[in-house]
């Protein structure tokens, strides 16, 4: 017999036949491919990028255990010197943080830039992207992009170059720009006519039928079943509420809906998303 913790994390997994760009397994495969990652980046921030390479993406295994770092897709422009960072997160959950993730995640693409060397005034722009479902920000807008400014004269920016915006993509008829709008309704819809949406498409569908891709999905949820196993028997010895919980969190941050938390914990949605 299947034992229980793993089979509560079969159903917190999607079914991997099921799986569409806006899962976030899925949208890191096919957006770490640099020609669909340059595409949008110039796209949706209007900046030229000669050349750009992937070094992050969602087949990394993460530990939902222990706070680390996982990015959906991370990249950088191949410049000599200081490179600019971007950072692209689909997030179909508001989980009420993601303003003050924004700013760590920012934090570690510092960190890795200035290890390599780098002197603060070689620190080049560093763009922070969230593409979500719904507005997290409650102020009706389908674009938010926030930069650094002096609180009593806006018009004096802070120079730190420094970007987070967040693209709600359900808003997508609001959005005048067209090569934007088409993205995000796109994620909203998987409508597709552009070439570049086709390329995307493709590569979505390519994905599901290639058994390497596959592997690495069963083996995200098999790493997702030893974790959950291993927390639920510390959770006897700590505390089962407080472990409870604290799984609850960490499931929660890496993507999986509340919803199916909420039925496997006992916990109320609200609850998992106040965590």
């Amino acid at each position: 017999m299947r034992h229980a913790a793993a089979q509560r994390v079969n159903e917190m997994m999607k079914r991997y036949e099921d799986l569409d760009i806006t899962d976030n397994f899925m949208f890191s495969k096919v957006f770490s491919n640099e020609d669909v990652a340059k595409d949008f980046l110039q796209s949706v921030l209007k900046i030229q990028i000669e050349k750009i390479s992937v070094v992050g993406e969602a087949t990394t295994q993460e530990d939902p255990f222990h706070k680390s770092v996982r990015f959906d897709v991370v990249a950088k422009d191949d410049v000599p010197g200081s490179a600019r960072y971007f950072d692209v997160e689909m997030q179909m959950e508001n989980t009420g943080e993601l303003p003050k993730r924004a700013r760590y995640y920012q934090s570690m693409c510092d960190l890795d830039a200035l290890g390599k060397g780098v002197d603060y005034d070689e620190l080049r722009e560093q763009y922070i992207l969230f593409i979500c479902p719904t507005d997290i920000f409650g102020k009706g807008k389908a674009i938010y992009r926030f930069e650094n400014r002096e609180t009593s004269d806006p018009n004096i920016l802070m120079g730190d170059l420094t970007y987070k915006n967040f693209y709600i993509f359900r808003k997508y008829g609001e959005i005048e720009d067209k090569s934007t709008r088409e993205y995000m309704q796109y994620f909203a819809t998987q409508k597709h006519e552009s070439e570049k949406l086709k390329r995307i498409q493709e590569l979505v569908e390519k994905y599901r039928k290639d058994p390497i891709t596959r592997k690495a999905y069963m083996t995200l949820e098999q790493e997702l079943n030893i974790r959950y196993k291993k927390g639920v028997k510390e959770g006897r010895a700590e505390g089962a509420d407080l472990k409870n919980r604290q799984l609850a969190k960490n499931f929660r941050d890496a993507g999986v809906d509340p919803a199916l938390i909420a039925k496997q914990t006992g916990l109320t949605k609200e609850e998992i998303l106040a965590l």
